[in-house]
C-alpha cells in the first residue's frame, strides 16, 4: 500500500508587523517543553526565520490532512507563545535579512555556498510518496519529468522577493535554482 507524507517549512513572523523574525530557537524550545511532546516533529531550518515539520507516512489522505492541520496549529500555538506567528508562504512579501541557524551543517553550508546560503529564505511544502523499489523510483522520475513545468505553474505561490514583485509566479524556484543540487536528477 502506498503511503504519502508531507514536510512543510513555515515562515516565522512578528505577530504585530508580519515581518519575518528569527524566532526558531524560541519556538522550538516552547514545543520541546510541551507535555504532548509535539516538539519532536518540529525542526530548525537553514534560516532562523523558518520552522519545519514532517508528518508520518500515511495511507489515507484524511489522516494525512488531519496531521498537517494539527502540526500547523501546533506551530502557530508555539509561535504565539514566543511572540510570533507562522505563515505557509514560499517567500516573504516583505524585505528581510535572513539569519542563518547555528550548527555544524549550517556552518558548512555557509562556508561552502556563501551568498546562496545567506540569502536562502524560501519555504516549501514537500510531498513524499513511497515507491516499492529503486527501479520503480527511476520509472516514476522518468515519467514525471515532462510534467515538471506544469507542476511548477500550478504551484506558483511566491511572486515577491525582498518586498518587490519579482515578475515570476514562483520566484522560489529561481532562488532554489542557485543550489548545485537543484532540479531533476539526470
Amino acid at each position: 500500500m502506498r503511503t504519502v507524507g508531507v514536510e512543510e517549512e513555515l515562515l516565522l513572523l512578528d505577530a504585530e508587523s508580519g515581518e519575518p523574525r528569527a524566532l526558531s530557537a524560541a519556538v522550538l524550545a516552547s514545543a520541546r517543553r510541551d507535555p504532548d511532546a509535539t516538539g519532536e516533529v518540529f525542526e530548525a531550518e537553514l534560516q532562523r526565520q523558518q520552522l519545519e515539520f514532517a508528518t508520518r507516512p500515511q495511507a489515507r489522505m484524511e489522516d494525512l490532512a488531519a496531521e498537517v492541520v494539527r502540526w500547523r496549529a501546533e506551530a502557530a500555538r508555539h509561535a504565539e507563545q514566543s511572540g510570533g506567528a507562522v505563515a505557509a508562504l514560499a517567500t516573504s512579501p516583505l524585505p528581510v535579512s535572513p539569519s542563518l541557524s547555528t550548527g555544524e551543517r549550517y556552518g558548512w553550508l555557509r562556508e561552502r555556498y556563501g551568498l546562496t546560503a545567506a540569502e536562502q529564505l524560501t519555504c516549501g511544502c514537500h510531498i513524499h510518496v513511497s515507491v516499492e523499489s529503486d527501479e520503480e523510483g527511476v520509472a516514476v522520475l522518468d515519467r514525471i519529468r515532462g510534467w515538471l513545468p506544469v507542476l511548477l505553474a500550478l504551484s506558483g505561490n511566491s511572486p515577491f522577493w525582498q518586498g518587490r514583485d519579482s515578475g515570476y509566479a514562483s520566484y522560489r524556484s529561481r532562488v532554489w535554482g542557485r543550489w548545485p543540487s537543484a532540479g531533476p536528477v539526470e
